[in-house]
Order: structure tokens, then sequence, then C-alpha cells
């Protein structure tokens, strides 16, 4: 606790922990005492990256925006973002974007492409429907694996590598392309961490990497 005290306040800290405990009432306290820690970054110089739907997992000198209690601020990213235009360096966004709904998704996308600073970057893994179905069709994925997909974890929508592609490029990004896990190619691939933190193969997900 005391480390959160130090990083959010106590205030902050006392509330997150009890949304931790009482998720009922995170939605009406978090969006009040989490602003703070929101506004205080945005303000302070530097490098500005946003982890979007990043839930527990927040990075150093990152904000980590989401719904979650343990995120750094509390914040509906189906919602206009509360950011300036053209005020963020580079969006993150790790197995996120398949737990809302194709509509949202479009919003959360086009949200991305406001408030990216001209040459800003997009980094985004969801699971890769193309790698799903190939192996069920030629045996090398388990019927488990794929309910466990589609029906888990409380995901809404799918994406094969092409809709992916298209619903990044509808939001405004004209250079989209696919990349790879960690790829060492990529501004933003260090910080993925999906696969290893939860022992799955690196191939379910797929990669999208765009630039403003």
């Amino acid at each position: 606790m005391a480390f959160y005290r130090r990083r959010y306040g106590t205030i902050h800290a006392l509330a997150r922990f009890t949304g931790t405990k009482l998720p009922a009432l995170w939605p009406v306290v978090g969006p009040v005492v989490s602003r703070g820690y929101r506004d205080r970054w945005t303000h302070q110089s530097g490098v500005k990256l946003l982890n979007l739907g990043g839930g527990s997992n927040t990075i150093e000198g990152a904000l980590t925006a989401d719904l979650d209690p343990r995120a750094d601020t509390y914040m509906n990213l189906a919602k206009r973002l509360p950011f300036a235009d053209s005020s963020i360096d580079y969006v993150f966004t790790e197995e996120f974007i398949e737990h809302i709904s194709k509509g949202d998704a479009a919003i959360m996308l086009r949200e991305c492409a406001r408030v990216l600073k001209p040459g800003g970057v997009l980094r985004i893994a969801t699971p890769d429907l193309d790698w799903l179905s190939a192996g069920l069709i030629d045996g090398t994925v388990p019927c488990d694996l794929i309910n466990d997909t589609f029906y888990g974890h409380g995901h809404r929508y799918l994406y094969s590598r092409a809709e992916m592609l298209k619903a990044v490029r509808a939001a405004g990004f004209g250079d989209v392309r696919h990349s790879t896990y960690k790829d060492p190619g990529s501004q933003l691939g260090y910080l993925d961490s999906h696969a290893d933190r939860f022992q799955h193969d690196p191939l379910l997900s797929q990669y999208v990497e765009a630039v403003l």
C-alpha cells in the first residue's frame, strides 16, 4: 500500500484498493479520485505514452487507462479521451480491443488518431482470427482454445488480420502494417508482454502498428 500512496496519493490509493474489493464502487469514485493523477501526468514534460486497457499492467512513465481500478486512471475508452488534439506521442493497447464491440472500437481508434501527434505511433495486440481459423482446419489449434478465445475473458469481437487493418485505416491512419511479438524493429514492440505473462503462444495474437 505504501507504494501506491507514493504513486497516487492516499485517497486515490485507498479508493483503488477498495475498488478491487467492491467493484461496483469504483465506477462511482474512480473518475473523481483518479483524475488528479491523470492531470499531473498530462501536464508533466517528456514523451507521452498512453497504455489503453492495460488494467494492472501499468508501465513506468506511461499512463495506464482502464475501467479496472488497478489502472492508473479510470477511463471509459469507448468515449472521447480526455486529452487535447495532437498531445500524445504513443498509444499502446495490448489484448483489449477484443473486449469491446466493433462500434466502440471504432470510436477508440478515431480517438487515438485525434490525440496522437503527427508521426505518432499506435500499437495494437489482439487475438488473430486468421491463425485460429487456419489452426482449426489443419488440426494444430485445439477446439478448446478456439472456444476459450471466442467465449472466455469477456471477449466481444475478434478480428481477422484484414479486418484489423481496415479498422485502423478507417480511423485515419495511413501507414499501417502487421508486426510481430516484441518486434525489434518496432518503436513499441518492447512493451509486448501478454504472451509471457499468460504463457500462451505469441502467434495467438496479431500485432498491428500504425503511424499517423
